[in-house]
């Protein structure tokens, strides 16, 4: 009898673009075996073996509905058969089964360390989509005063189910932001955490006056995202995490005892089988009361919690918030006076911060105190200027530009969309 010993291919998960991987065969010199590739959609690899007269295949490499394997291949004298197999460009996450056979008509039997019989089922082989980063901006308070908000910005790179190819990919953003109405003046600069994201859950029982909430998945939520919901007081925040929910004929005084408890589950492969369920119990920084089977929104902030989401992974490596100046004119003369008419106040708040320049003011740029809009504004100290003076007001604006360099240092398993939270740099008011 003579056996197939073993079977080589790298089983690691593959990316979306086609791949080409090489697998050996060992076995005892002139045994016979034979190779069928499979994929999700019960196709079957084509290993297209038969030349034309040009010396071309006559079916190209790929995947079909129509049975198809590599024929009985004979092991030669090196002890080894090599081949390759062909993995196509995919649009959407795919699995790949190998079955290896031995042709007991040729007196071939596969090593008993593979299998029993004569049929051996590879461990399968997963390619995965590319996922997508994508970069917005949004406010949440002053929404209306804004003009269209810029398109985002988006980057594309290998999954981390691929973890073995993770591809470094620098984003570079520069967005202008008006406004419509009102002005704002910078809050503070940009930090990474401003860059947010949100997913949700549903509340499994309902609580009263509690820090503690039950719901149906906790799987990829951190602590320090925040937590919005019917009946959750605003602005709380996610303090601990515990998988499965508590027992209270199993707890005391002294501990609480928490059972996760099983659940179905499907696969990408769509195989069912009983698991541990993926729900949980949160503990949130504010007492709450709230219904069971309300919508729960978690907001994920910054690399750390976008990384325990999904494993996207990012840096910033610079940043910079600028507005621009509010440039205009005098549209009369003004003589020693602290009132100054202008052609346009938009953009001109009346703040200690907002500075006034141009030819003819006096004192070190005086700030503005009060404005009558469209009519005037009023100045820290009084001024004597010429009617259609240029006059340049820093400090706030309707016209802002945010910059920034950002590295993805992973991709995560899916795409996700990190949301730059205008209010936390912008004041409009």
């Amino acid at each position: 009898m003579k056996i197939i010993k073993k079977i080589l291919i790298d089983a690691t998960p593959m990316p979306s673009a086609k791949v080409l991987r090489s697998f050996t065969v060992h076995g005892d010199v002139g045994s016979v075996f034979s190779l069928t590739v499979t994929n999700e959609d019960s196709h079957f690899y084509n290993f297209s073996e038969i030349l034309d007269k040009e010396g071309a295949l006559e079916t190209a490499l790929g995947f079909a509905a129509a049975g198809a394997s590599l024929s009985l291949k004979t092991i030669p004298n090196s002890g080894v058969y090599s081949g390759e197999i062909e993995f196509p460009a995919i649009t959407d996450d795919d699995v790949y089964s190998i079955v290896i056979t031995a042709d007991s008509f040729s007196n071939t039997a596969l090593d008993p360390t593979l299998s029993n019989n004569n049929t051996y089922v590879l461990p399968n082989i997963y390619k995965y989509l590319n996922t997508t980063v994508t970069f917005s901006l949004s406010s949440a308070g002053s929404a209306s005063s804004y003009n269209t908000l810029p398109s985002n910005v988006t980057a594309t790179g290998i999954s981390s189910s691929v973890s073995n190819l993770s591809v470094l990919k620098n984003v570079s953003i520069s967005w202008p932001v008006t406004l419509s109405e009102s002005q704002f003046v910078i809050a503070r600069q940009l930090k990474i955490t401003d860059f947010q994201f949100t997913t949700t859950s549903t509340s499994t029982t309902a609580g009263a006056s509690t820090k503690t909430m039950e719901i149906d998945d906790v799987s990829n939520l951190s602590v320090g995202m925040g937590v919005a919901g019917t009946g959750v007081a605003s602005g709380s925040v996610i303090t601990a995490i515990t998988p499965g929910y508590l027992d209270a004929n199993k707890s005391s005084d002294l501990e609480d005892i928490y059972v996760i408890p099983k659940s179905i589950i499907t696969d990408e492969n769509g195989i069912v089988s009983v698991g541990d369920s993926v729900g949980g119990t949160i503990t949130i920084d504010k007492s709450s009361s709230f219904d069971a089977g309300i919508t729960v929104t978690f907001t994920g902030k910054g690399n750390s919690s976008s990384n325990a989401f999904n494993n996207t992974s990012f840096k910033i490596n610079s940043a910079l918030l600028t507005i621009d100046p509010v440039v205009t004119t005098t549209d009369a003369a003004v003589s020693n006076s602290a009132t100054i008419p202008l052609t346009s106040t938009n953009g001109i708040k009346a703040a200690d911060t907002v500075l006034m320049t141009g030819i003819g003011v006096t004192a070190a740029s005086p700030h503005v105190d009060a404005i009558s809009a469209g009519v005037n504004i009023t100045a820290s100290s009084a001024q004597t200027l010429e009617n259609g003076q240029t006059m340049t007001f820093t400090g706030s604006s309707r016209s802002a530009t945010i910059t920034a360099n950002i590295t993805i240092l992973e991709f995560g398993k899916d795409d996700i969309t990190l949301t730059l939270a205008l209010d936390n740099i912008l004041t409009v008011a």
